[in-house]
């Protein structure tokens, strides 16, 4: 019975820079149930312009791991319907984003949401769930 050594081998990591952003549909699904599918399907994901997903080798639906110093995700993958600017991806603000922004105000008494930078790769691990991510 020979080793399946494909699940050793990690993934590529590619630096990405992740920009927050508020979504009407998702916040619809959060008030109607935070633990439910939907709000899951809109906020457990990463937007990705066609060039970087090309460059990355990830496609529309896979799953990722995104990671930086402050936390770690996985979470699927859309395409973005427009061309991005190369090396941006968006997220929706949840806890999913939230999982990877410093509790670190700068004095400013908000986190930055706008610029986090994480490390990006293919995995074919589950997608985080919410009950362990802190809401």
């Amino acid at each position: 019975m020979g080793m399946d050594i494909g699940k050793f081998l990690k993934s590529p990591e590619h630096e990405i820079k992740i920009t927050t952003y508020r979504d009407i549909f998702q916040i619809e699904a959060l008030e109607r149930d935070r633990f439910g599918e939907d709000y899951r399907k809109l906020s457990a994901c990463i937007v990705i312009g066609k060039n970087d997903m090309q460059k990355m080798g990830i496609k529309d639906r896979d799953r990722v791991l995104i990671s930086n110093k402050y936390g770690s995700v996985v979470v699927d993958v859309k395409e973005s319907k427009k061309e991005e600017p190369g090396g941006v991806a968006f997220m929706v603000n949840s806890p999913w984003s939230n999982a990877l922004v410093s509790d670190v105000t700068g004095g400013k008494g908000i986190p930055e949401f706008k610029e986090i930078i994480a490390k990006i790769s293919l995995t074919k691990e589950e997608i985080t769930s919410i009950e362990s991510l802190r809401v």
